[in-house]
């Protein structure tokens, strides 16, 4: 009799620890069923230094309407396609011409930004036409009087932008080769600025971007090499100062570079794009349709 009751109790107690032991389980299966999963990696983007001042400020606007966490870093283009080919990052910037953009099926391009710029004398200046030599010579002080380029005998007196402005190392860097505008150049801060600044000096040599220039203004843009300044010739490409800026996708895509490419769309990512001095190139569209290798 007590074997048999001692033998009930053992069963009982096994049959106790069991449910609880299942009980356990079930809620650790429970617990794992309901623990949130962990946030997705950061959308990596890396690249052209030209554009990455605008990059960054539409990166952090994403994340603040989104939550998902961007990291842009400069380092080149190059650089960037071939980090991106690696997997390295997601996207690539790309702001200078780079070989094979086009030509590799698995790339996706989209076109972020045009950028044009447009040099700019008096209204009343006789030079009327300059070539992208004598530009250079200009902007770096190699020639200072305006007598060597068709103008009167009279010193040169170059504008530029004040550093970090995007308008301001495009220049640098697709103008003048990498070289530096003259020590001796007046800063300017913006493009109203610019504009006075030039209206109000006959020997002023200045620039600005193709959306800071109004139809009727006192200052005159320059032909370069022949090709005047319209958006004409800039659509067909015989301005020669013009510039498309594009974010490159590699290999599978990630939900989060769809909804960045989606967001760089809307009409608050263009209007940042315009304050960044570059063209918008999709004032109306809604969502992203990227250019696809062929």
């Amino acid at each position: 009799m007590k074997k048999a009751q001692h033998w009930l109790a053992s069963r009982s107690g096994l049959l106790t620890l069991l449910t609880l032991a299942a009980l356990l389980g079930m809620l650790g299966i429970t617990w794992q069923l309901y623990t949130p999963p962990p946030p997705p990696p950061p959308l990596l983007i890396a690249g052209g230094r030209l554009i990455q001042p605008l990059v960054a400020e539409l990166a952090q606007r994403f994340s603040q309407q989104t939550g998902e966490e961007v990291q842009v870093e400069a380092g080149g283009s190059m650089a960037g396609m071939a980090a991106v080919k690696r997997g390295a990052i997601d996207i690539a910037m790309v702001g200078q011409p780079v070989p094979g953009l086009f030509s590799d099926p698995q790339t996706r391009q989209h076109l972020l930004a045009r950028n044009s710029l447009a040099f700019i004398v008096h209204h009343q200046s006789p030079v009327r036409n300059l070539s992208q030599a004598q530009i250079r010579q200009a902007l770096t002080g190699q020639v200072r009087n305006w007598k060597t380029l068709g103008g009167p005998d009279a010193p040169i007196e170059v504008l530029t932008w004040r550093k970090p402005a995007l308008i301001a190392l495009f220049v640098e860097w697709m103008v003048l080769g990498g070289q530096s505008v003259t020590h001796q150049a007046k800063q300017v801060d913006d493009a109203s600025d610019m504009l006075a600044s030039v209206a109000g000096n006959p020997l002023a040599l200045g620039y600005v971007s193709l959306q800071d220039l109004p139809s009727r203004a006192a200052v005159r843009p320059l032909s370069i090499d022949g090709a005047p300044f319209s958006r004409a010739t800039i659509l067909s490409g015989h301005y020669p100062y013009i510039q498309d800026m594009y974010l490159v996708g590699y290999g599978a895509c990630k939900p989060q570079e769809t909804a960045f490419m989606r967001f760089i769309r809307t009409p608050e990512a263009q209007a940042i794009i315009a304050r960044h001095n570059l063209a918008p190139v999709y004032p109306h569209a809604t969502e992203s349709e990227p250019h696809h290798g062929q």
